[in-house]
């Protein structure tokens, strides 16, 4: 693998935040000076800001193709990630990691950090040479690169791992986007059984439009499941197997920096919550951040925070006191009525829960443009009126 040279760094750190579309119609090829690589290394760069600034302060780090960079976690996927490990460690009975997919690496990066023996294993073997550079760069120790198959590396491993990662594909050989397990490569339910004879824990990576059931369904001794959010929006799911567990399997919904609710589905289909009867200006409304609408742990959040149900299948809720704490937007309501009640708005953010029109439609419908600070949420009520909900952000 080339490294940049003298020319190059020098472009890079002085292009270090410019717009790389207009960087690529005034750049040439000339002498120690690659455009699609100074390119590929600022877009890299300015990706790693937003997600691993320590990795993006590192002016020795090499980043890959977009690709792999937008599959790649953050500093706040990986925290839950290392935290299960953490909580694991005392029932891991063989120090040594395996990385079963690796990637660019950031996830080997975090997760192997207290093991005696890591094993990044990756396929393309640009991305390992890549790897093989940035860990150096990183000073990370006691780590063994693979380029080959990590399913055939895991079959023919003579010992066990005391954890396991894997984060498949999503995408089909045309590129489209996967979400069904084993659709995804490699296929994690076609070798769960030697998966579960080689680990104490295993943690899989798993699309976020996944229905959470199928984890269960079709993977084994799944203890835990993890819906990581980040900013409010759903991220990442995270199946955790144990070898011969056997009961009831915890979820955990964690967003951006801490974990916010922690359940069993038998918890929330054993719980009850009362249903708004009225709806007054000047109450809050409370919209779930995705991470939680995943989860759905709607009952049980209604019981937490001491709200009540707009409705039983709206998934809003209201209070008269403001709840600062609560995992997702707050709204103080300024007026309820039916459609012809708001046709004298000009501006709106519109969302739907449990309502017949789309936002889309209901926008037109009532001539409203997007934006501003109203914000109207078009729902059913309790007693089955359609309704809208005017309100404002709450501070």
């Amino acid at each position: 693998m080339e490294l940049a040279t003298t020319i190059e760094k020098k472009y890079i750190l002085e292009h270090i935040d410019d717009d790389v579309r207009n960087l690529a119609l005034h750049m040439k090829e000339i002498e120690d000076f690659r455009p699609k690589f100074v390119l590929q290394q600022i877009a890299g760069i300015q990706a790693m800001k937003r997600k691993m600034p320590q990795w993006a302060e590192n002016e020795d780090i090499i980043y890959p193709v977009h690709l792999s960079l937008e599959q790649c976690s953050s500093k706040f996927t990986t925290r839950p990630k290392s935290n299960i490990i953490w909580r694991y460690s005392n029932k891991i009975s063989e120090k040594n990691y395996a990385d079963l997919t690796g990637g660019f690496g950031v996830d080997f990066s975090v997760m192997s950090a207290g093991f005696g023996r890591s094993y990044y294993v990756e396929r393309n073997n640009e991305l390992c040479e890549i790897a093989a550079h940035n860990f150096k760069a990183l000073k990370l120790r006691n780590y063994e690169i693979i380029n080959g198959d990590g399913v055939e590396f895991l079959k023919n491993f003579d010992g066990h791992f005391g954890a396991v990662f894997i984060d498949p594909a999503r995408r089909s050989k045309s590129g489209s986007k996967t979400v069904r397990i084993s659709d995804c490569e490699p296929d994690v339910v076609g070798f769960q059984d030697i998966l579960l004879q080689k680990t104490d824990i295993a943690i899989i990576k798993l699309s976020p439009m996944l229905d959470i059931s199928e984890c269960t369904s079709i993977l084994k001794n799944v203890a835990e499941i993890h819906v990581v959010g980040v900013d409010g929006e759903c991220k990442e799911l995270l199946a955790v197997m144990i070898p011969g567990f056997n009961e009831e399997p915890k979820i955990f919904v964690y967003d951006t920096d801490r974990y916010i609710h922690i359940f069993l589905r038998s918890d929330e289909a054993d719980s009850d919550s009362e249903t708004a009867t009225n709806l007054e200006t000047g109450m809050y409304l409370y919209e779930p951040n995705a991470a939680i609408m995943k989860a759905a742990p709607f009952n049980l959040l209604a019981e937490h925070y001491f709200l009540e149900k707009i409705s039983d299948n709206s998934h809003l809720y209201v209070s008269e006191d403001l709840i600062n704490d609560f995992p997702g937007r707050r709204f103080r309501i300024v007026k309820v009525g039916g459609v012809k009640d708001f046709k004298h708005i000009e501006k709106a953010n519109i969302a739907v829960r449990n309502f017949p029109l789309k936002a889309d439609a209901l926008r037109k419908q009532l001539k409203i443009k997007d934006g501003g600070d109203i914000y109207l949420f078009a729902t059913t009520l309790n007693d089955g009126r359609k309704a809208l909900i005017e309100t404002r952000k709450a501070e």
